[in-house]
């Protein structure tokens, strides 16, 4: 057996999520959430941020299309309140805005947000995720990543450069077996594209109107209803 089947898998700490994934997901796993735009995807992504940090592992939160000040505010609507985790000198968690400097080209980087004049500036976009990487995992052992969303960069940009980038940033992840999680809107791309991006994932999670299915990497696909509640996203499990 291989030193990857061997490693446990990191906890979410989701309500149910866990249990359909089978005890969590795999330190360097790619996971893509695909789904119809505002299906809670999203809300999902944002949880899984936070609750890593709860945990005590280190966070960053990648925007293309949402300013920083919005990731905060939706994130606090559930009570999820990151000026917890920005007291210490140690920073435990970094957002990167690509979406802000669109509007405003004078914002500066703070403590936990750095920004990027553009989605379409994939090469300061890696240069800051890189960074980020780096400076998190000298101080914490595992490292949370999100992209909201890949979307984004198909539609900016082209889909060929979306497909390189996300291997740059599973490759990038799975170096320092930290977990990545990207959003992905529901046939976006052509299908020889999307195929060539969902190739990639260890787990593919699809939300359909109240059910989230999943699909793992050699295991059997599971499924569970979906609700999103004041406190934020519960699966129960599909016996």
């Amino acid at each position: 057996m291989s030193e990857s089947k061997n490693e446990k898998g990191i906890q979410i700490g989701i309500p149910g999520l866990d249990e359909i994934l089978n005890s969590g997901l795999r330190p360097g796993s790619l996971c893509i959430i695909v789904g119809e735009p505002l299906c809670g995807k999203e809300i999902l992504a944002k949880e899984f941020f936070y609750k890593g940090l709860e945990k005590g592992d280190s966070g960053i939160y990648i925007t293309t299309n949402n300013f920083a000040e919005d990731i905060y505010t939706e994130m606090e609507e559930f009570g999820w309140n990151l000026s917890e985790y920005n007291k210490d000198e140690k920073v435990s968690y970094k957002i990167i805005d690509s979406y802000s400097q669109t509007v405003n080209p004078n914002v500066e980087d703070t403590k936990n947000v750095s920004y990027v004049p553009a989605a379409t500036d994939l090469a300061g976009l890696s240069a800051k995720i890189v960074e980020a990487i780096s400076n998190l995992t000298a101080h914490f052992k595992t490292l949370r990543l999100v992209l909201d969303s890949l979307s984004s960069i198909i539609t900016f940009i082209n889909p060929s450069a979306a497909v390189r980038f996300l291997s740059f940033l599973k490759a990038r992840v799975r170096l320092v077996k930290g977990i990545f999680l990207s959003l992905l809107e529901s046939e976006l791309a052509e299908k020889s594209v999307m195929v060539q991006i969902l190739q990639l994932a260890d787990v593919i999670m699809e939300i359909r109107g109240h059910e989230i299915h999943v699909r793992h990497r050699g295991k059997a696909s599971t499924k569970g209803e979906f609700k999103i509640t004041e406190k934020g996203i519960e699966i129960i499990p599909t016996k």
